[in-house]
């Protein structure tokens, strides 16, 4: 059930007299007072009576004035509320991930890496910089050297000396950071080659890239200071699927 106070309004409106809507627009002015109120303070400050202010609550789907406290102090705590539906899309994430890299011809991606003079990686969080280093140590097994670009102040050096004889994997969750997309567009000019990794759709680092390997990925939490938790397996499967793929390239008859 939604008990979000806004949206039980909305879905209720039509139900309201006036003295509902008095209740209503002083509740949405006072929140956090209300949530401590008692139904006769409530009732006094509306200038209503505490039968109104209960079948206020009624009409708006909550069984009494208790529960329509609850309410607003759940909301007003902002106390966060797991959805059982997010381990169901995690699954869902990770299997249409491994369906896309089943499908995916790798082969134009292993061709660079047999040709390249180097190769270099870069990630714009932490997860993703922990992914370029699986990814340097996935390569070393068969005797790939794969620079790991540390910080910004690495990737800029990194401009003057890369060239077009030269990959470079980007790896970025969304594909929107400001400071891997200028530093695309710069290499695109260069004509070096950009292998980037990012959640799916048609974000701009895969516009800028020569080729592109997404996965799906959802928001499974946002919490306090709206920090927003992202599954980042999806990273670490990529990397597997890359080594599994030049073994392929390399040694399959």
């Amino acid at each position: 059930m939604d008990i979000k106070f806004e949206n039980l309004i909305y879905k209720n409106y039509k139900k309201l007299n006036e003295n509902d809507k008095h209740i209503c627009n002083y509740i949405l002015n006072n929140k956090v007072e209300c949530e401590d109120m008692s139904i006769q303070d409530l009732a006094l400050n509306c200038n209503v009576s505490h039968t109104t202010i209960l079948r206020f609550a009624q009409k708006i789907g909550l069984k009494g004035y208790s529960e329509l406290k609850f309410c607003l102090k759940l909301e007003n705590n902002k106390e966060y509320i797991f959805e059982k539906a997010k381990i169901i899309n995690m699954y869902q994430d990770i299997n249409k991930t491994m369906d896309i890299l089943i499908k995916k011809d790798f082969s134009d991606i292993c061709y660079l890496l047999d040709n390249c003079k180097k190769i270099y990686v870069y990630g714009t969080g932490e997860v993703q910089k922990n992914a370029a280093k699986e990814l340097k140590r996935n390569f070393l097994y068969v005797g790939k050297l794969v620079d790991v670009i540390e910080g910004k102040d690495e990737l800029e050096i990194l401009n003057n000396y890369i060239t077009e004889e030269d990959i470079i994997f980007l790896i970025s969750l969304s594909g929107e950071n400001k400071v891997i997309n200028k530093f695309a567009k710069n290499l695109n000019k260069k004509g070096t080659k950009i292998i980037s990794i990012t959640q799916s759709g048609n974000n701009s680092l895969s516009k800028e890239s020569d080729m592109s390997i997404q996965f799906y990925t959802h928001e499974v939490a946002q919490l306090e200071d709206n920090l927003q938790i992202f599954l980042s397996s999806q990273f670490f499967i990529i990397n597997e699927f890359l080594l599994i793929k030049y073994l392929e390239y390399k040694y399959s008859r």
